[in-house]
């Protein structure tokens, strides 16, 4: 029995030796170049998170922007249907449009002697008739479709390699449906278009708004 017990001290002992010999041992230092392992996310910076908001801003706006230029308003002057767009008034736009030099006039035809040509040429005597009456330099050229393949890349007329009256044009003329007058600064042009009963009705009326124009830009031009 005696020795039984000595057995069961002698172990116990050598347990308790163990125990103090873990303990002593020095705990390993932590790797100063590893991250902290805390389970929380990054701080983002306060530099990232302003560019963020600018960038949200100018996004915004230019959306604003873009679809401020999308966007038309019209009125009706003495019949005729008048459509603009809404970054400017109807005469800032006109005055945008007609004081670039040199003006080029577009007339949108059609081949043989059909009747569509027919507005094209009483609007287009009108417009460039007003806009040489206030010594400006314009040219003026014909775009003739096929109506049978409008697709079909038109035949030029008065616009070749010898000439300049190939510009990009300033005033388009087209027989349509809208039978109105379009002032579309954004893109520096005019769009006339309508049918015949729009020429024989308004001719006389877009050559007077030409003409009014050009004598608001000539007064501008010399009172600067």
């Amino acid at each position: 029995m005696k020795n039984e017990k000595e057995e069961k001290k002698g172990k116990k002992a050598e347990e308790k030796r163990e125990d103090k010999k873990e303990s002593s041992r020095p705990e390993k230092k932590a790797n100063k170049n590893e991250p902290e392992k805390t389970g929380k996310m990054p701080a983002i910076s306060k530099e990232i998170l302003l560019w963020a908001g600018a960038f949200i801003v100018l996004v915004i706006v230019a959306y604003f922007a873009i679809q401020s230029l999308g966007q038309t308003k019209s009125y009706v002057l003495d019949g005729m249907r008048v459509e603009y767009e809404a970054s400017m008034t109807a005469d800032e736009g006109m005055r945008a449009v007609l004081s670039q030099s040199p003006q080029v006039v577009r007339l949108e035809t059609y081949n043989a002697s059909d009747s569509r040509n027919s507005m094209v040429a009483i609007i287009a005597a009108e417009t460039i008739r007003n806009i040489a009456y206030a010594n400006r330099t314009v040219s003026g050229y014909a775009a003739v479709y096929q109506p049978e393949n409008l697709a079909a890349a038109p035949t030029m007329i008065n616009c070749d390699a010898n000439n300049s009256n190939c510009g990009t044009p300033t005033i388009i003329i087209r027989y349509g449906s809208c039978n109105c007058l379009k002032i579309l600064p954004s893109q520096k042009r005019l769009i006339i278009e309508g049918d015949n009963s729009f020429a024989m009705t308004h001719a006389s009326k877009v050559g007077q708004i030409i003409a009014m124009v050009e004598a608001e830009i000539a007064n501008s031009t010399t009172a600067g």
